[in-house]
């Protein structure tokens, strides 16, 4: 049995050099051209979709900063909440006007003064107004089937 899996081995083995098979990739450096390099970093990383990845794995951390009472790490994620939208804004600036209209410019800045106050009732509620913000510009940008609640789980080891 053991003189099988050697041989199972060498056979993959030169199976796979005679393929020049690799996992290393080089996508970008052999892209020809500047101009063709940033297209393909621009596809990587596509519009206000991709953002909103980010803002979705940085609000569960958000959420259950606020629920340890940990409002430094609160504090933290919902600054880089903003500058994710800020950079989907960026990549999608038909998302801009909602974008500062219902958070940048407004319940960004009421979330931050409610955590600064470490004032449990006036985070809830302004965390609670955040979400419905968040929801209101969903619906507004034509997605409503993408609804914001709260996370049941931790995606993250961190409290």
């Amino acid at each position: 049995m053991r003189l099988m899996k050697i041989l199972l081995l060498l056979s993959f083995s030169a199976l796979f050099s005679e393929n020049n098979y690799s996992t290393k990739s080089n996508w970008l450096l052999e892209t020809k051209g500047d101009e063709q390099k940033f297209k393909a970093i621009q596809e990587q990383l596509r519009g206000f979709d991709l953002a909103m990845v980010e803002v979705g794995y940085r609000f569960n951390s958000f959420y259950f900063a606020i629920e340890d009472k940990n409002y430094d790490l609160a504090h933290y994620q919902f600054d880089k909440i903003k500058k994710a939208i800020e950079n989907g804004i960026q990549r999608r600036p038909k998302r801009k006007k909602n974008s500062e209209t219902m958070f940048l410019t407004t319940q960004y800045k009421a979330m931050k003064r409610a955590l600064s106050s470490k004032n449990s009732q006036l985070i809830q509620k302004e965390y609670s107004n955040t979400k419905q913000l968040c929801n209101a510009c969903h619906i507004a940008e034509r997605v409503p089937f993408i609804e914001v609640v709260d996370p049941k789980y931790r995606w993250q080891p961190i409290q």
